[in-house]
């Protein structure tokens, strides 16, 4: 797809184990257009839910990926913003962080280290905070690939379903879905070989988003 504003490709891949590869590569005009968004916009932080291809018809997606699932926990610990507002700003040392902001770039944090203090940085270099999220690992910082801590969750040494999105350069990004036949099984991703991925795809920056079944990309529906 390509008008005078947006350009998408998609190429897809296919390992002898079934693993399959889907990624999209996105340039933008404006960093407006990459956007987010929620299935009750009315009250962030509720607990309703809604398909992706719901979605990316309702806000007018041109191509859509899955985020990260807060609403199945509306208590937990996060730091979680949708196009500038505020859901939940707090830090979990647990988990890495992803912050997007108004020029469209992206921001890792491990840990969360680091984040409670950023959106003043950001007002400093006359920038703003437009998205958080709370899910990880970061899989790419500065074009340095990262080590996958063990112990952070989502199974992270399973074979999986996975999403992930990347920066390549300025308004410029990767939408990653890897397709497994079945959860925790012989096909999918580590999070290892999803940072190496990415790395090899030449992200600068690259995070873990929600997979398993919530992975998802849609394209074209609107």
């Amino acid at each position: 797809y390509e008008d005078e504003s947006i350009r998408v490709k998609i190429e897809h891949q296919e390992m002898d184990d079934g693993t399959k590869m889907h990624v999209a590569y996105v340039q933008i005009a404006d960093a407006s257009q990459l956007r987010t968004g929620v299935a009750n916009p009315e009250k962030l932080g509720s607990s309703r839910t809604s398909t992706v291809s719901a979605l990316a018809k309702k806000y007018n997606a041109v191509i859509a990926i899955n985020g990260d699932n807060y609403v199945d926990a509306p208590k937990k610990t996060t730091f979680e913003y949708r196009m500038t507002e505020k859901i939940r700003s707090k830090t979990n040392n647990l988990k890495d962080i992803l912050i997007i902001d108004d020029q469209g770039d992206f921001h890792l944090f491990r840990k969360s280290k680091g984040v409670k203090e950023f959106p003043a940085e950001l007002k400093k270099m006359d920038r703003k905070l437009v998205n958080a999220f709370t899910f990880g690992p970061a899989l790419v910082i500065d074009g340095e690939l990262c080590e996958i801590d063990e112990e952070y969750g989502y199974n992270p040494h399973g074979r999986e379903p996975r999403t992930a999105i990347g920066q390549l350069g300025k308004l410029s990004y990767v939408f990653v879905i890897i397709e497994a036949k079945a959860r925790s099984g012989s096909s999918g991703f580590s999070q290892t070989k999803l940072g190496e991925f990415m790395h090899e795809l030449g992200c600068k920056q690259a995070f873990n988003l929600d997979g398993g079944n919530s992975a998802e990309m849609v394209f074209g529906r609107i």
